[in-house]
């Protein structure tokens, strides 16, 4: 038995997409007594709501000096996940207080009013977005849901999306319910609307 804990300290970043392939960075506390390599570590990311989803990262960047290794991370259902680590020669690493957020969120949108015949820019604030126009696409819906236009990606970042409004667009500021920024996949990232 150990007596000796060592614990990572570190997750960067802290949230990643659901859809996207991310490279997260771990930082362990300086005096590890092992030598980092690739091939003696491995990382998971398990669900905090179910136990049995359990996402396996791959090690493929070791910094052993600077004590950090980065894995990447190919997505999973949206939720909080606790970060496992094991050294080969050491064991278990340390890693409470590691969770991984996996989601996608808008927080705001604007102008808030445009043109009833399209053409707008409408640029769309979140998180972890894709760095590729076809990464999130975009509409706009009226009346309940029941009518929605494209919004077409000019250009997308990590926390940002611009996109042009479908050109006749035949809706009024009152009618717009609702912009949805859509995933890669089947998932979408939380509504934003005109009342948020």
């Amino acid at each position: 038995m150990k007596t000796e804990i060592k614990s990572s300290l570190t997750l960067t970043p802290s949230s990643a997409s659901p859809v996207l392939k991310t490279k997260i960075t771990v930082q362990l506390e300086s005096d590890f007594p092992y030598t980092l390599a690739k091939e003696e570590l491995t990382m998971n990311a398990t669900s905090t709501t179910d136990s049995s989803y359990i996402r396996y990262l791959r090690v493929v960047e070791v910094d052993d000096a600077a004590k950090t290794f980065t894995a990447l991370f190919g997505g999973a259902h949206s939720g909080l996940f606790q970060i496992s680590i094991r050294h080969k020669d050491f064991g278990l690493i340390g890693t409470e207080g590691l969770i991984l957020d996996v989601s996608a969120s808008c927080t705001s949108f604007f102008p808030m009013s445009g043109s009833i015949y399209g053409g707008t820019l409408l640029t769309i604030t979140g998180t972890n977005f894709g760095n590729v126009y076809t990464d999130n696409p975009v509409q706009i819906s009226s009346n309940g849901g029941i009518n929605s236009k494209d919004c077409f990606v000019q250009s997308t970042m990590a926390t940002e999306i611009k996109c042009r409004i479908e050109t006749d667009l035949e809706m009024t500021r009152n009618q717009i319910d609702e912009v949805a920024v859509f995933l890669k996949t089947s998932e979408e990232a939380m509504w934003g609307s005109k009342e948020n």
